[in-house]
């Protein structure tokens, strides 16, 4: 039963295949049975002998002329009816395979990049499970694509547009800023550096600066395209500073301590140019 399964499973074709099959079998029908009413009529056609003609032979051809015309016309008019659905199915496949096509660039200035996120509205934190409070703040995960351009002048350009619907899942990139490329003191290699305000959607409803780094891979020898990987989203938290002591002098300076809390992760795909 599996292998008869999966050997029907295999002919089963889309509704749209289906359709294209039957008006191309159609049109192959009409054509072959036209070409048999042609010859048939071609063996009946009059013919003299001794000065006498058969009215029904005559009569009988003519007819059967007549029907190979007629199907040879709907014959005609099936082959007109393919020629635009084979154009397009071909327009599509085409379109496609562009779209796919590998995109390279070897300098970031005015490169285009497809951005794969997803991260949380706030830092893991290893305490939550002691944290009983009242202001504790949900943890949610928002994921979803944003396509941008990093320009010669340093400025970025988003290039997707906004969507109307908002779910728990979606967040509102609202603006991109600039970006940098930067050698790290850790590693010595190169990353670039942007900032984007974004929008939480409720039950978070907030909205707060976000900060993207990439890892700048390749571009470094001649015909070496790039690549970004090793993408983070990190957020600014202050640092609660503990009572008492040297640590008291930084009581009521809000922002002085703090640091960049990694909030999710993002994959770098490279884009056409619009």
């Amino acid at each position: 039963d599996v292998a008869a399964f999966s050997s029907s499973s295999r002919s089963v074709l889309l509704p749209t295949s289906l359709n294209f099959a039957r008006v191309a079998r159609n049109a192959q029908r009409r054509s072959i049975k036209a070409s048999s009413l042609i010859n048939t009529a071609l063996s009946s056609s009059p013919t003299n002998d001794n000065n006498s003609v058969d009215t029904t032979s005559t009569s009988e051809a003519e007819r059967l002329r007549q029907k190979a015309i007629q199907l040879r016309s709907e014959a005609d008019a099936a082959e007109k009816q393919l020629s635009p659905t084979r154009s397009s199915r071909q327009v599509d496949i085409t379109a496609a395979a562009a779209r796919e096509a590998v995109v390279e660039y070897f300098d970031l200035k005015d490169s285009c990049w497809e951005l794969s996120y997803r991260f949380a509205n706030e830092p893991e934190n290893k305490d939550d499970n002691n944290d009983n409070s009242n202001n504790k703040v949900p943890r949610k995960f928002y994921s979803g694509k944003v396509q941008l351009q990093f320009l010669s002048d340093g400025y970025t350009t988003n290039l997707s547009t906004k969507s109307n619907q908002v779910n728990e899942q979606q967040a509102i990139i609202n603006k991109v800023w600039g970006w940098d490329l930067e050698i790290s003191d850790q590693d010595s290699l190169r990353y670039i550096l942007f900032s984007a305000d974004i929008t939480l959607p409720p039950p978070i409803n907030t909205s707060e600066r976000f900060y993207f780094q990439a890892r700048v891979d390749g571009g470094e020898m001649e015909g070496e395209a790039l690549s970004l990987v090793d993408g983070s989203v990190t957020v600014k938290r202050d640092i609660s500073a503990p009572g008492g002591g040297w640590w008291g002098i930084f009581r009521g300076a809000d922002g002085i301590l703090a640091q960049f809390r990694q909030l999710g992760e993002f994959k770098c795909r490279s884009i056409a140019k619009p």
